[in-house]
């Protein structure tokens, strides 16, 4: 399945974001390979236009997963901002996201992605 830009979950995030903060229970960026993650995108299937924007989207997801965004929530988020995405993959590409990104809101159990 393609994964085009999550422009939905991205904006949400923009607009949950506070300033000049990371997002809480998530990795700092540059403790993290992402063309690692990108690498398991693709040993699962999933395709992308622009790795980037991928990477930026998984981050977001945590970040809406931090901010107490549930995982059915996640997985609507997803699908919504890309049809053509089916729901397992869709909760393939959280469950990535979040095992890179965000492994905090794994092992607390929290409503993030990995649910």
């Amino acid at each position: 399945m393609k994964l085009s830009v999550i422009p939905v979950v991205i904006a949400a995030a923009i607009a949950l974001a506070p300033l000049g903060q990371a997002y809480p229970g998530t990795v700092e960026a540059n403790q993290v390979d992402n063309a690692e993650f990108v690498a398991s995108l693709h040993q699962v299937g999933i395709s992308f236009a622009d790795p980037d924007q991928a990477v930026e989207a998984a981050q977001v997801l945590c970040g809406l997963a931090a901010n107490g965004e549930a995982g059915l929530e996640l997985l609507t988020d997803i699908t919504d901002a890309n049809p053509a995405l089916s729901v397992p993959d869709a909760a393939r590409f959280a469950a990535i996201a979040a095992k890179t990104y965000c492994p905090q809101q794994l092992s607390k159990g929290g409503g993030g992605a990995g649910k």
